[in-house]
């Protein structure tokens, strides 16, 4: 009879012990989900920097019927796109950066499809299309501007892709960004950029 009670209390203490030992792991595998959830997966936004700006290309066209003339410029710019993620960022066809003058839209490039490694760069290569005409209504605005040396855009890009976790886990995301620029008149340098970044998911 003690025999069997005592076999009893060892089970018991078994049991107790098993589900102790489950608790634990469980809570160990909570606590290890949020870390992670708070710094591997969350995502943060990509930053980027223009690098170099050149004509690549001016276009006039006669519109004889008309009597006008029409100018295009083509600007090749380089923007260097860095992931902040622990996560490749692959952007899909759709992007789009718009360049703006005074509030008003006087260029647009698309962005072709590419991949960002996890913690890693991209340079992104940019035909903008100038179309010259559309700052005709801010014409004064400009030469001031290019007399001063300097002139300052607004550009709006966007980035639809897909993120990867672990090579496996995969959620659609896009990112935008708001960038302020001021380049030189002479050289075409940067003088200055002042963005701000988002990533919805």
């Amino acid at each position: 009879m003690k025999e069997s009670g005592g076999l009893e209390q060892r089970r018991r203490r078994r049991r107790w012990l098993c589900c102790v030992l489950c608790i634990l792991v469980l809570v160990l595998f909570v606590v290890t989900a949020v870390v992670l959830a708070l710094t591997v997966f969350k995502i943060r936004e990509p930053t980027g920097e223009l690098v170099s700006v050149t004509v690549s290309g001016v276009s006039p066209r006669v519109d004889l019927p008309a009597l006008r003339v029409e100018l295009n410029v083509t600007l090749d710019v380089a923007v260097r796109v860095h992931n902040r993620n622990y996560a490749a960022f692959a952007h899909a066809p759709g992007g789009r950066t718009n360049l703006l003058y005074r509030g008003a839209q006087v260029g647009e490039a698309d962005v072709a499809p590419g991949r960002i490694p996890a913690r890693g760069s991209e340079l992104l290569q940019l035909a903008l299309a100038v179309e010259v005409e559309r700052i005709a209504a801010e014409l004064g605005s400009l030469l001031s501007d290019v007399v001063a040396g300097a002139v300052a855009f607004d550009t709006l890009t966007r980035l639809p892709g897909r993120v990867t976790f672990l090579g496996f886990i995969k959620r659609h995301a896009v990112a935008t960004s708001d960038c302020h620029v001021v380049i030189g008149v002479s050289d075409l340098s940067v003088r200055s950029q002042d963005c701000t970044y988002k990533t919805n998911l």
